[in-house]
């Protein structure tokens, strides 16, 4: 399996989102059986203009000339791309809102009518690539905080794309925390091997790593500190 990691993270390779994604990847073993990843704090996408062009007139790509046709190229040799990205007010930072906005030639101007009864833009070619979210935040609670980026990654993506939604996610970076982030990271780890044996994480470890590591209102009160 061709793997790629869109490391979303200002942090780059200090990440606490890109620890999940490399325990999970572990997990996967052989399965994984090339990694490449993509930085896009470091990559060159600028922002997309809404011209439509890549759909009117050069179809299936952009007229803007970066680095997203490579970006776009790599995705359709992929088996897994793996979106590894920290919360940011609630979506996710700008460089790589830059890369999922200039996805926009992959898919077709038609409105297609979903079974779900909503209206949608059909792909433009088919994309083999299946889809996974990791993500990380400072919140102790899941709920209210990842709802739009969870939102925006099922309507994208499909209700079938598997998500790691880290709360607490700084306690990753916390010496006095190794235990828990440890833990965490296993968990992670045992969810590459599941996805990799069966293209899916179980609902046992997924409600595992649903569960914050310490107590809300004592991880509050330290995080106030």
């Amino acid at each position: 399996m061709k793997v790629l990691v869109i490391n979303g993270s200002p942090k780059g390779e200090r990440s606490d989102t890109l620890k999940i994604t490399r325990a999970f990847l572990k997990g996967m073993g052989d399965a994984a059986e090339t990694v490449e990843t993509i930085d896009t704090m470091q990559a060159d996408v600028k922002p997309c203009r809404g011209c439509y062009a890549c759909w009117h007139k050069t179809p299936g790509n952009c007229v803007q000339r970066d680095g997203m046709a490579d970006i776009l190229e790599r995705i359709r040799q992929s088996d897994l791309v793996i979106w590894s990205t920290p919360l940011y007010c609630y979506g996710v930072p700008s460089s790589c809102k830059a890369v999922f906005d200039r996805l926009l030639p992959l898919s077709s101007p038609k409105q297609h009518v979903g079974e779900d009864g909503r209206t949608h833009h059909p792909a433009r070619e088919r994309v083999h690539a299946k889809m996974a979210l990791v993500s990380g935040c400072g919140f102790p609670d899941r709920a209210g905080n990842f709802d739009a980026l969870e939102f925006s990654f099922e309507r994208m993506f499909g209700r079938d794309c598997p998500m790691i939604l880290c709360v607490e996610a700084p306690l990753l970076s916390v010496p006095e925390a190794k235990p828990l982030a440890e833990r965490y990271l296993a968990l992670a780890q045992k969810a590459g091997r599941e996805y990799a044996q069966n293209g899916a994480i179980s609902d046992e470890t997924q409600e595992k790593l649903d569960a914050p590591m310490f107590p809300p209102e004592q991880y509050r009160a330290m995080a106030g500190r």
